[in-house]
């Protein structure tokens, strides 16, 4: 019969190895969670306000979509924001319990189109892990172009099926890899950086399965007030033919096979519904978004329904 001693040692061990397993699946980035069928919710900063880039990334979301595209924001004052964002990290982790587990918040980078130069300069500012968001991909080409961006050109030790790239390479001096202090940085690119490709139109849906299909290209993600807009019905989510698009797009998404689904909230769906049918990665609110809504809050409360 084990001795109580052995059974306390046994049992010490097994919390050991249990601790261990779990710092190991912490260090994991989201790319590799979201592909090991983790999910995750986040919202999206249009503020180009590093204070509220590390408020938001000290809140526990799994992810924070800094804006390129549609706000203020550009290479220069990302920066501040992905810097607010690293500066979170460490008191802080995502608190999506069953979804992503607890991880630091990681940022996601949406720029405002394809293009090979602001995507460099966008990656040389970021600490992996992370991820970049290219909008309006109607086709395969783009997605492609997209990619490539984001990749380095093919070197002599990788496999003839990686992916290859145009990214200018100046890693020993940018940010991105601690100024030249990590000597693995275009490794973890490979391993470490989500890209995803934003479905905007009714026509991208119809070329989502072979945008779906270009290496490299890790989620389609569908806009789905930008795919109500490009049929003349902005925003009208209860509209039969708006619903259609967004379940043909949702459904060709799935049936690839090559890559995941991800997407912004739209009126009326729930973050744990868009779960439930097969995103891995959703956007909610936005900060602006979320600061009117407060303020409006704060005046109601203060004047009790008076007319101010």
């Amino acid at each position: 019969t084990p001795s109580r001693s052995s059974l306390a040692c046994n049992m010490k061990l097994t919390l050991l190895i249990a601790f261990a397993m779990l710092a190991a699946s912490s260090a994991l980035s989201l790319r590799r969670r979201l592909l090991s069928g983790a999910k995750s919710y986040g919202p999206v900063c249009m503020s180009d306000s590093p204070v509220v880039a590390e408020l938001l990334a000290s809140a526990g979301y799994g992810h924070l979509v800094i804006d390129h595209e549609h706000g203020p924001t550009d290479s220069s004052s990302g920066q501040a924001l992905l810097q607010a964002v690293d500066a979170a990290r460490g008191r802080r982790t995502a608190r999506l319990q069953g979804l992503s587990g607890d991880h630091p918040t990681e940022p996601i980078v949406r720029v405002p189109d394809h293009d090979a130069a602001y995507m460099k300069k966008v990656l040389d500012s970021m600490r992996l892990p992370g991820g970049v968001l290219v909008p309006m991909v109607e086709d395969a080409a783009t997605a492609e172009r997209a990619v490539a961006a984001t990749r380095y050109p093919r070197q002599v030790d990788e496999p003839a099926e990686s992916v290859d790239g145009v990214r200018g390479c100046a890693f020993p001096f940018v940010r991105a890899s601690g100024y030249g202090t990590d000597p693995d940085y275009m490794a973890r690119c490979r391993e470490e950086l989500l890209v995803m490709v934003q479905v905007e139109s009714a026509r991208g849906v119809e070329s989502i399965p072979e945008i779906a299909s270009v290496p490299g290209v890790d989620a389609v993600f569908l806009g789905p007030f930008d795919l109500s807009c490009s049929i003349g019905k902005a925003g009208r989510f209860d509209d039969r033919e708006v619903r259609d698009l967004i379940s043909a797009a949702e459904r060709a998404v799935l049936e690839s096979g090559d890559c995941m689904l991800a997407g912004f909230r739209s009126g009326g769906r729930g973050a744990m519904e868009m779960f439930d049918d097969g995103y891995s990665l959703v956007c909610g609110s936005v900060d602006l978004g979320l600061l009117r809504d407060a303020a409006r809050r704060d005046l109601e409360e203060a004047l009790g329904g008076v007319d101010p």
